[in-house]
């Protein structure tokens, strides 16, 4: 009887080095479009006549996308869609994250041909003002396709679970979404509290797709937009609720936006606060790091462990509630439930 090994001590670097071909793989068959041409079940013959690819070659495409579980193989020849893919990976799907999936192996792939020459260069984070248009087109499709997959489940589920947050029906509510992006957060708190106004704010241009948005949805009159660079402006109003993810890493001092927000809230007003951090804890870490060394590497803010609570309390606001959500795009972040004292 055989008896099972450990893997290898340098099973890990192995590990990172397989992974480019896994990204590179997952990349083209987006590009191509193949997961379209597999919702039904189809031939290697088939597929690669469809792609004018070569038969032998697509085959072992094919069986590497398969080893990755993103494809069945119902013989040695013929192959399909998983759920998860038909779910999220299909252009066309309810919960397609086709173009985000695309977009973050493009950029990382990117940044991975850079990342030597940024170690030698003294990097500063990009201005403000230099990110907005890239950020109003991303609004348009990745970050509008990870709110709608990914980020309002989450906003959902964190309003189920917290009691602190049924607030009283018969008292008027206002809101705040602090970078709304697409703006499908605002939207959501506006539908999950039908007595609720609100405000959703992010730069102009992307303020404008949001804006579009929140008319489709036909909450206009309830939800208005204000636009501006949060480094110099911010939102006007008094707020209940205060939604803020992951906007402090653009920031030149988080600490003052922080102060800004801590102003605006009605006493005993709740901020939900979701952000990326540098854990200390190694596996926790390896989670984060791989998809924010890009962002540190040119001069953003990723606040160490505990960095954040010891922030919220300086400016006043009690932290009720943190836990680290692990189905968020891209990385965990940590979740913080803050409360404004009386």
């Amino acid at each position: 009887m055989m008896t099972a090994t450990l893997p290898h001590d340098l099973q890990p670097a192995w590990d990172v080095a397989g992974a480019q071909v896994q990204a590179r793989a997952l990349e083209i068959a987006l590009q191509k479009h193949l997961f379209e041409a597999l919702i039904e079940p189809q031939t290697v013959e088939t597929i690669a006549k469809k792609l004018a690819l070569t038969s032998s070659k697509t085959q072992v495409w094919l069986e590497l996308l398969w080893s990755m579980d993103y494809l069945e193989k119902r013989d040695d020849r013929c192959f399909v869609i998983r759920p998860m893919t038909r779910r999220y990976l299909l252009v066309g799907a309810a919960q397609s994250c086709a173009q985000a999936v695309l977009f973050r192996l493009q950029t990382l792939r990117q940044f991975g041909e850079q990342f030597e020459s940024l170690l030698s260069n003294e990097a500063t984070a990009a201005s403000t003002s230099d990110i907005s248009p890239a950020w109003a087109q991303a609004a348009k499709a990745q970050i509008f396709e990870e709110q709608r997959a990914v980020t309002v489940p989450a906003l959902e589920r964190i309003l189920s679970r917290y009691k602190a947050l049924e607030f009283d029906p018969n008292k008027p509510l206002h809101c705040l979404d602090l970078g709304a992006g697409a703006g499908l957060i605002s939207i959501t708190l506006l539908q999950h509290f039908q007595n609720a106004t609100g405000v959703a704010f992010d730069f102009p241009a992307t303020a404008d797709v949001a804006k579009q948005h929140i008319a489709e949805a036909g909450l206009s009159r309830r939800l208005a937009v204000q636009s501006g660079n949060l480094n110099e402006d911010y939102p006007t109003g008094q707020f209940d609720l205060i939604w803020c993810s992951s906007v402090l890493h653009f920031m030149d001092r988080s600490q003052q936006v922080l102060q800004r927000i801590a102003a605006s809230l009605a006493p005993k007003g709740y901020l939900l606060l979701l952000h990326a951090e540098h854990s200390s804890d190694q596996q926790q870490a390896a989670k984060v790091l791989p998809f924010y060394t890009p962002m540190m590497m040119k001069g953003n803010y990723l606040p160490q462990t505990d960095e954040l609570s010891q922030q919220l309390k300086a400016v006043g606001l009690r932290v009720l509630q943190s836990e680290w959500l692990l189905d968020f795009p891209m990385a965990p972040v940590r979740f913080y439930l803050c409360q404004k004292e009386a």
